[in-house]
């Protein structure tokens, strides 16, 4: 298996991950018959960014050292700041330690305590790591984890299953994570011939795009929300299959069309989407309250919360500068990428 990752920084990768933030926030503010499109793909294009900049390390010891510092301390420490005054609030009746119980165990609520809430993204990325390190060492190998993965939710879904466990994730996520790193390791010459192709033809990138949002929101309408969260996938594993990768490649499209816009807000959106998952939905919890009580309607209302959505996201860019200086250690060795 291929060693090495280019590692110049890719301006389409920071757009992807600031279009994918977007998502969520806005995914995050369920709008009326558009949440099934944004659950689609804004989990899954994600975990495909992760597999992408991903590479395998000499050793599991090397591994564990960087996703160390750059996913489990930054994990802790943004849990634990996010529950803080829920575990001051309850000290004196124990369901604090239900709280770090279910933070240490990444789970999203523990005996109706507060736990890793949109962390469980991380946590689910901390394992799939020490997964791919240990057993992902060739295109079968990746391709039999896969399936494996995909068997087991199939499964729980099955079951009708509702642990609210970043564990029981990993099934859901891990396939885009490999598909991710597949496409930078033994599909990379065929990607990068893609994506030049791509850039030197932006109508049909416009046409592709016309088509992917279209597949996107077909499959949104008739499979309903995605909630990776929960390990589920909608009403149908196969559109939901296709609705996440019609979607992440519509992310991408756009990516590809924003290339040469090398814009610093963009790269400390990038930088800092782990700041921005944890704490958005402080930001937009009164103004949202507010719109859901206008009465404009559905059109307007969905117009005036994608708005918020990107006010959301904009906001956090000097956030994250402030907490790049206060706190840098949450974004491990991004801050020397950056």
């Amino acid at each position: 298996m291929p060693s090495s990752i280019d590692t110049k920084r890719k301006v389409w990768v920071d757009w992807m991950k600031a279009l994918g933030m977007l998502a969520i926030i806005w995914g995050h503010c369920f709008p009326d018959g558009v949440s099934g499109f944004i659950y689609s793909f804004n989990v899954p294009v994600f975990f495909i960014i992760s597999g992408f900049l991903t590479k395998r390390e000499e050793s599991m010891k090397v591994c564990f050292q960087k996703t160390c510092s750059n996913l489990i301390i930054p994990y802790f420490i943004l849990a634990f700041i996010k529950v803080a005054a829920y575990i001051f609030k309850h000290l004196d009746d124990g369901q604090w330690l239900w709280s770090v119980i279910a933070i240490f165990g990444g789970f999203h609520k523990l005996h109706d305590a507060s736990g890793c809430s949109n962390l469980w993204f991380v946590y689910s990325l901390i394992l799939i790591k020490f997964i791919y390190q240990a057993f992902a060492t060739g295109k079968v190998q990746m391709l039999a984890i896969s399936a494996l993965a995909v068997v087991g939710a199939l499964i729980y879904n099955m079951l009708g299953l509702d642990w609210m466990w970043s564990v029981t994730n990993v099934m859901l996520a891990l396939p885009f994570f490999m598909l991710g790193n597949w496409l930078a390791t033994y599909g990379r010459a065929r990607f990068d011939e893609l994506f030049a192709t791509l850039k030197a033809s932006h109508g049909r990138v416009l046409l592709m795009l016309v088509f992917a949002l279209a597949i996107t929101a077909v499959v949104g309408r008739y499979n309903d929300s995605a909630d990776m969260f929960q390990n589920q996938y909608g009403n149908y594993f196969v559109l939901f299959v296709i609705g996440s990768l019609s979607g992440s490649f519509m992310v991408f499209l756009l990516s590809v069309l924003l290339d040469n816009f090398n814009w610093n807000a963009v790269r400390i959106t990038s930088m800092g989407t782990i700041v921005t998952l944890v704490f958005h939905r402080e930001l937009l919890h009164s103004p949202l309250k507010m719109i859901k009580r206008s009465g404009w309607g559905i059109v307007p209302e969905n117009i005036a919360i994608f708005l918020l959505s990107v006010a959301v996201l904009l906001a956090f860019i000097p956030i994250i500068l402030i907490v790049k200086r206060i706190l840098p250690i949450v974004f491990g060795r991004r801050i020397k990428k950056a």
